[in-house]
């Protein structure tokens, strides 16, 4: 018997990688955790960064900003309120411009 009928091991194909709005979704949900306080960590177990720092609010999809740099003001204690809109915003498509320029710098367009 061979290794695979010995340990009933089927190899699974490798699935694509996620869509870059699925991963903007998914995000936007960690983004959520860390608004609430929890520990949020990367696929290397190191801490993920918020995408709101010193008043500013840049949210990134991989290593990619979807703005491309540009960050937008965001008073202190706001956060939430804006992430909401934000989350909002692409569900009704108003950042669909962004997320197709960023697909295409993954090479996912």
């Amino acid at each position: 018997m061979g290794f695979f009928d010995t340990w009933k091991i089927e190899p699974i194909k490798a699935g694509k990688s996620m869509d870059t709005k699925a991963l903007l979704y998914e995000n936007i949900s960690k983004q959520e955790k860390l608004l609430a306080g929890e520990k949020v960590t990367g696929v290397k177990g190191k801490p993920i960064r918020s995408w709101f720092k010193g008043g500013r609010f840049n949210p990134s999809v991989a290593i990619y900003s979807l703005f491309d740099g540009q960050t937008a003001k965001v008073e202190p204690g706001k956060e939430a309120e804006c992430l909401a809109a934000f989350k909002q915003a692409l569900i009704d498509g108003e950042l669909d411009k962004y997320i197709a320029l960023v697909a295409k710098k993954r090479g996912r367009a």
